[in-house]
């Protein structure tokens, strides 16, 4: 494609492709002023010829010291050894889930800014729930599902800034095991996001008319297919993992036929189906599918082959399957961590052969962390409330208390909408019966705060007024006032607030969910353990920083300068 004919059809996507064209234009506009030549890397010396931002689904910081005995040379260790590592690093915002901790990592902005304040929320509008990568003037190509974009992200993202300041030059290209993931670290702009959708990779409308002919031929071969049957066990003898704890533990999920304890059949039935599906996505092994499938972007898409620097944004999903399964003190997620290892090794040696680790600028990091299982931490803690909350705890109270103060409200009642740890009035409601916003987030804070183990509640004024007045409280940076509900509030620690008997999860502004790592290597990066504070969303201005951008326009982070040569 020519150098004319791409910026045409960069601009065409800007305009004409997504509902937030508007900000989107004045944002570009903003920063194509700032870095309109050619990058140059902070330093002397040529700068990188592929970026690599790697996000894994689930990890917690904690896993690097646990389970780093057992971390080869090429994986982990690149970074451990040979990079430099924030011992400090977390997220700051509050509601610790997977679609806003991607958007984070190359936006540097959180959900106050960035508009991704969960991965699901509700417009009032519509009158109905939203993903927070839905978008219904695209189509999903190679799946029959609902059309994805990144419509609903307010700002840009490193890879925009890269495109324009090359004139359309750089390919930023993203995969992931979940749409969310891919499309986040993308941005606006990407070349393409890929993600998988059952046992395909799939892509969407707003990036291309159709799949490449290199991707159809993986699907082709039935990568995740030729898992049926076959057997999870694990890749170290069993007193490695002893550590942990012990292997059959009765609040682990037993789903997909897959059972509690090792070995694991990858089947959920006697033929393909869901189930198999399922039994895959609870295996590490999507890992390794992706990473096949990231090799042979590298090599079809062109990434890192001539000096006008590329990005490529990795999302790795498995392990948050198995962790919310298995907990994190299982031998699963063990085990998943050290295949992951594996599976990352295997992708920058392929790197140092294609392209020259030299050439490579690589960040890791996670979304999120997790909850231990509740059983488990009150085993070991007795004095602790750990324990298991259903919020319908919250639904029965809330409907009492406004019920008692302003009767029965018409259809479908007072709460429109709660995802935990949002909950959202209906407004009609109060019109009709005259009741001020205000006045009713009142009635249903103190209803909240009345439930056993909530710690706090926050009301939707009382949040604006923090957003106004540039608190940086977690709660805050996850507040955005046309998206979210009319309460937040939080449990106490440990209490894990979840629908079933098993398994666990994430979502909040403890330590647990918001710690995670931030890892560096490359030749630009001083090696090295830092012991300041760094933040998730400092990745973005720092990358920019390396690759001579301004940051992204909305970010919230600081470069982190100590680590760049």
């Amino acid at each position: 494609m020519t150098h004319d004919r791409e910026s045409r059809v960069l601009r065409r996507r800007a305009h004409l492709r997504r509902g937030t064209a508007l900000l989107l234009a004045a944002a570009l506009a903003m920063a194509g002023a700032a870095g309109a030549q050619e990058p140059a890397a902070t330093g002397t010396g040529p700068g990188p010829r592929l970026v690599v931002a790697i996000a894994v689904d689930q990890l917690r910081a904690d896993y690097m010291d646990r389970f780093r005995p057992y971390f080869g040379r090429g994986g982990f260790n690149l970074f451990l050894q040979r990079g430099a590592s924030f011992a400090a690093a977390r997220h700051e915002h509050a509601t610790t889930s997977t679609c806003p901790g991607y958007a984070v990592m190359l936006t540097g902005s959180y959900g106050s800014v960035s508009g991704i304040i969960a991965n699901e929320w509700y417009d009032a509008v519509a009158g109905r729930e939203v993903n927070c990568a839905a978008d219904t003037t695209v189509r999903a190509i190679g799946a029959d599902t609902e059309g994805r974009s990144p419509r609903n992200l307010k700002g840009t993202t490193v890879g925009d800034l890269l495109k324009i300041s090359t004139g359309g030059r750089s390919r930023v290209i993203t995969v992931a095991g979940k749409d969310r993931s891919a499309i986040m670290m993308g941005g606006h702009l990407a070349d393409a996001a890929y993600w998988m959708e059952d046992t395909l990779f799939v892509t969407s409308t707003y990036y291309r008319s159709g799949m490449p002919k290199w991707a159809r031929q993986f699907n082709a071969a039935g990568k995740v297919t030729s898992y049926f049957g076959k057997k999870w066990d694990r890749l170290l003898p069993a007193a490695a993992y002893e550590m942990v704890g012990p292997d059959d533990v009765p609040a682990e999920a037993d789903a997909a036929g897959m059972g509690r304890t090792f070995p694991h059949t990858i089947a959920g039935g006697p033929t393909l189906g869901p189930a198999f599906i399922q039994a895959f996505d609870l295996s590490p092994f999507g890992n390794d599918v992706l990473v096949d499938f990231a090799l042979r972007a590298v090599v079809e898409e062109g990434l890192g082959r001539d000096t006008v620097p590329d990005l490529l944004g990795i999302g790795f999903s498995a392990n948050d399957y198995v962790g919310h399964a298995y907990g994190p003190d299982s031998h699963e997620v063990m085990d998943a961590t050290i295949r992951l290892d594996r599976s990352l090794a295997r992708l920058f040696a392929f790197l140092d052969r294609s392209i020259g680790l030299a050439n490579v600028v690589a960040v890791l990091t996670a979304d999120h962390g997790v909850a231990p299982l509740p059983e488990v931490f009150a085993r070991l803690h007795p004095g602790a409330s750990a324990r298991r909350f259903h919020p319908a705890t919250v639904d029965t109270a809330v409907n009492a208390a406004l019920e008692a103060r302003y009767g029965a409200a018409p259809a479908p009642g007072w709460v429109t909408y709660h995802g935990q740890p949002q909950i959202y009035l209906n407004r009609r409601a109060l019109r009709t019966k005259r009741v001020a916003v205000e006045e009713a987030e009142r009635v249903v804070q103190a209803a909240v705060m009345s439930v056993p183990g909530v710690h706090q509640a926050l009301t939707a004024t009382e949040l604006a007024a923090a957003r106004a007045a540039g608190a940086r409280t977690g709660e805050v940076l996850s507040f955005h006032p046309a998206r979210s509900g009319n309460i937040y509030y939080e449990m106490e620690p440990y209490i894990l607030v979840a629908g079933g008997a098993t398994g666990t999860s994430h979502g909040t502004p403890w330590a647990y969910d918001q710690q995670v790592p931030l890892l560096w290597y490359g030749s630009r990066i001083l090696p090295g353990v830092r012991r300041t504070p760094a933040a998730v969303a400092d990745i973005a201005p720092t990358l920019s920083a390396l690759l001579g951008l301004t940051a992204p326009g909305g970010s919230q982070g600081r470069v982190l300068s100590e680590v760049l040569r």
